[in-house]
């Protein structure tokens, strides 16, 4: 039987875009063949803070194709980047297992991209790190996959991975300098898995890159200034 993502009820403002946005998702999540994997990502996405499903996929509007901008842009981001991680992972030739691992992954990795409760206005740059530990509670019996998509989310910004944000005006501490190396040197080295979602994530944020899967976009981008 079909699952559904259990959410409360969106402001009435936001309710389409919304609604289109849960549309997508569970749309994806129903590809998973692992029933276990699925489950898992049912989880967590009924849970997930409701600022998720109408943010833009980057907060100044500098960054991203312009179609991932806008009311639900960061859900139509993480669409896109499960279309780009499915082809990656086909052609390496991952397994049906790994494939499903990956997708949970990619729908997984963006759920925390304000901070745990979107506070903020703004991208969190520990974002990664934030969604792992809260992907932690939800449950799934295959630890070894739980824990390798806990990592794809945790280190899917690749050369970007902090555990402290880069962008505070303050002295850091020495221990606060150790654990970014510390995450930024994990990242560098990352299972297949790990790689097929920074891969994805990267090239499906692209300005260059306008598409959307199953849909003909022509977008010329302004020149950057």
């Amino acid at each position: 039987m079909k699952k559904e993502i259990s959410i409360p009820e969106f402001k009435k403002e936001e309710e389409e875009a919304a609604m289109e946005s849960v549309r997508l998702i569970q749309e994806e999540i129903e590809k998973i063949k692992s029933e276990d994997i699925k489950d898992f990502t049912y989880q967590a996405f009924g849970e997930v803070n409701m600022k998720f499903w109408t943010s833009p996929s980057s907060s100044t509007g500098e960054h991203h194709p312009v179609e991932d901008n806008g009311e639900g842009g960061l859900v139509r981001h993480t669409i896109k980047a499960v279309a780009v991680l499915e082809q990656y992972l086909r052609r390496i030739g991952a397994t049906e297992r790994e494939i499903d691992m990956g997708k949970s992954a990619m729908l997984l990795h963006d759920t925390c991209k304000n901070g745990l409760d979107w506070e903020s206005d703004f991208t969190d740059y520990t974002h990664g790190l934030i969604a792992s530990k809260w992907l932690e509670k939800y449950y799934l019996k295959d630890e070894a996959a739980k824990k390798e998509i806990m990592n794809a989310v945790r280190y899917h910004m690749g050369q970007w991975s902090v555990a402290v944000s880069p962008y505070v005006d303050r002295l850091y501490t020495k221990q606060e300098m150790q654990d970014n190396l510390t995450e930024l040197s994990r990242a560098m080295h990352p299972s297949r898995i790990e790689a097929a979602v920074q891969e994805a994530d990267y090239w499906a944020s692209r300005q260059s890159m306008s598409f959307f899967p199953g849909i003909s976009v022509n977008i010329h981008h302004e020149e950057n200034k």
